[in-house]
């Protein structure tokens, strides 16, 4: 993504030097936020050649706001004395009195941001030069699709198509993420490991269909019982893993607790059944709490939580 910002950085001075502007934008838009400067031109004139960050207000009067609501071009030569820009920071804040912008398009049609130039004195953009933004912001709206296309492979790669939840890849690759995370805040880790019981009595009394529906009724339970930081995934054929930061080992109890009610209320429909089915996935689970200094890999720490699990299904058989 460096490269396509760098890329970007050099399409908004080339616009900017090329119109005569006093500045050029790419501005990023958030329909909750707002609207937020994501690059500006690097030329003298640029009274802003850092962008801040901060967000501006949805409901604030400005110029994009109206290339975003209309997803079309907008030109304003010159808003000197025109009671509908009164408002407008843009004009009253920065005296910036003329404006050009297009929209920035997802491949999904929905707005990104827009591409535009600002100046402090009136002009007369004529066609040809209109038509050169149009270029410069097919050159962005490529590399969106480009962008698009590399997240839809990534996901790919790293979502289990059965569940819908991270894959092993996945879900290894955000376990180190947060593993860094907490060395860094002195954080304590926590892992759970979740396993499918009798995966072969769903397969074999009631039809692959009826696996596939339990695995996925598990995969929901334990979606729908972690907390917003913690992450989880299906990492093997009837295994699941979470992991998250806690204090202590009662965090993990309660999500095992909320996933075993979660699916005591589980009624699975499969229509190709062997029989009808007259039971729920029951699962078995094992959690380890690593407290800092972390000094052990990621592999090491699965590993245990691993073994915990095996201990439980080994206790439920008896």
């Amino acid at each position: 993504m460096k490269a396509s910002l760098d890329k970007w950085q050099r399409v908004v001075d080339l616009m900017t030097q090329l119109l005569g502007a006093t500045a050029g934008y790419v501005v990023e838009y958030n329909d909750k936020i707002g609207f937020r400067a994501a690059l500006t031109s690097k030329n003298p004139e640029n009274p802003f050649p850092e962008v801040s960050g901060k967000p501006q207000s949805l409901d604030a009067n400005l110029y994009c706001r109206r290339v975003v609501a209309t997803k079309s071009a907008f030109y304003e030569p010159d808003a000197s004395n025109k009671p509908e820009w009164a408002d407008n920071p843009e004009v009253v804040e920065e005296g910036y009195i003329s404006y050009f912008g297009v929209p920035l398009l997802w491949p999904n049609g929905l707005v990104f941001g827009t591409l535009c130039v600002f100046d402090t004195k009136a002009t007369q953009y004529e066609n040809p030069l209109q038509e050169l933004m149009e270029v410069f912001r097919d050159l962005i709206e490529a590399d969106l699709r480009l962008y698009e296309q590399y997240e839809i492979m990534r996901n790919l790669s790293m979502t289990d198509p059965l569940t819908g939840m991270n894959n092993r890849a996945g879900f290894e690759m955000l376990a180190h993420q947060k593993i860094r995370i907490a060395k860094r805040y002195h954080h304590n880790i926590g892992i759970i490991f979740i396993d499918l019981d009798d995966m072969k009595h769903w397969n074999d009394d009631y039809g692959h269909a009826a696996g596939d529906a339990a695995l996925r009724a598990v995969g929901k339970a334990i979606t729908d019982s972690i907390r917003e930081v913690d992450i989880c995934g299906r990492i093997g054929g009837d295994e699941f893993a979470v992991l998250g930061y806690v204090r202590n080992r009662g965090d993990l109890t309660t999500i095992v607790t909320r996933v075993r009610n979660a699916l005591d209320h589980v009624k699975l429909t499969v229509p190709t059944a062997k029989s009808p089915i007259r039971e729920t996935p029951q699962i078995s689970s094992g959690a380890s709490v690593f407290f800092e200094p972390l000094d052990k890999s990621l592999e090491d720490m699965m590993a245990i939580a691993d073994l915990e699990m095996y201990r439980d299904k080994k206790s439920r058989r008896k």
